[in-house]
């Protein structure tokens, strides 16, 4: 796998708002990034509040998406009109020599 294409921005509908995490359980100004892949599921919850929670990960592609950047587990994530979730988890997708490709973010 020596290049991959980036993921082209038809696969890329979604826009989400960052607010990075600080380390110290508070959150840094608002980031923009563009052209976001959201693959989001609903499921029950046992909490009497709620009935459903959101979960699901959020493809960021290095070269295609406007503003992209590592996003800190414990980020707190708005995409589209969904309620905001937070970044359980962030995997880089890298290809030859480290660089690169995209992010997979599991947020719940």
């Amino acid at each position: 796998m020596r290049f991959l294409r980036p993921i082209p921005k038809r696969l890329l509908p979604d826009d989400m708002l960052v607010f990075p995490s600080d380390g110290m359980g508070g959150f840094g100004e608002a980031r923009s990034i563009r052209h976001v892949r959201a693959e989001i599921t609903e499921a029950m919850c046992d909490d009497a509040h709620r009935s459903s929670a959101l979960s699901g990960r959020v493809f960021v592609d290095a070269v295609n998406s406007q503003g992209a950047f590592e996003v800190p587990a414990g980020s707190r994530v708005l995409v589209g009109s969904l309620p905001h979730m937070i970044v359980r988890s962030c995997k880089r997708c890298a290809v030859i020599r480290g660089r690169v490709h995209h992010w997979e973010l599991e947020v719940s």
